[in-house]
């Protein structure tokens, strides 16, 4: 029988990893929302000579921008999270999913000896389970004596 490895012990670099958006910590807010708008996974991650150095996310835009008298000419730097969480390219897709999970996170970026190499979210998870696994399996209950009232799905 041909099985597929366990998802949650491949490593991270099996999905899309360089579909991110990176900026300086000196492009203006203006700038930083609309490059933001080019990323499936709504954010940019700030970048200063390779390194990771903040993250801005639509959940920032939300809480801290929209509705607010604010500067959209001053720097991102001004606006982004500065405690980055981030994961090597080594890294599992259950590392991912476990760090996602525990932190509400939508995206992560990775890095290699520090330096930005790519950047994965929730998104590319859903995409490479649903691609890699038949439907079959993706319809199963949670529980295998799980019995649902309807046929519907959530």
């Amino acid at each position: 029988m041909n099985r597929l490895p366990n998802a949650c012990d491949q490593r991270v670099r099996v999905l899309p990893t360089d579909d991110y958006v990176a900026v300086s910590p000196y492009t203006p807010l203006s700038q930083a929302i609309e490059a933001m708008k080019n990323d499936e996974g709504g954010c940019v991650i700030i970048s200063d000579d390779g390194r990771v150095t903040g993250i801005f996310t639509e959940r920032d835009l939300l809480t801290k921008v929209l509705g607010e008298k604010v500067d959209l000419e001053s720097p991102i730097s001004h606006w982004m999270q500065p405690v980055v969480e981030t994961l090597s390219s080594e890294a599992t897709i259950g590392d991912a999913v476990r760090l996602m999970n525990e932190k509400s996170f939508r995206n992560i970026p990775l890095v290699k000896k520090g330096d930005l190499v790519g950047s994965i979210s929730v998104f590319d998870i859903i995409t490479y389970l649903a691609e890699c696994y038949p439907k079959a399996t993706m319809n199963l209950p949670p529980l295998s004596a799980q019995v649902m009232d309807t046929v519907d799905g959530g």
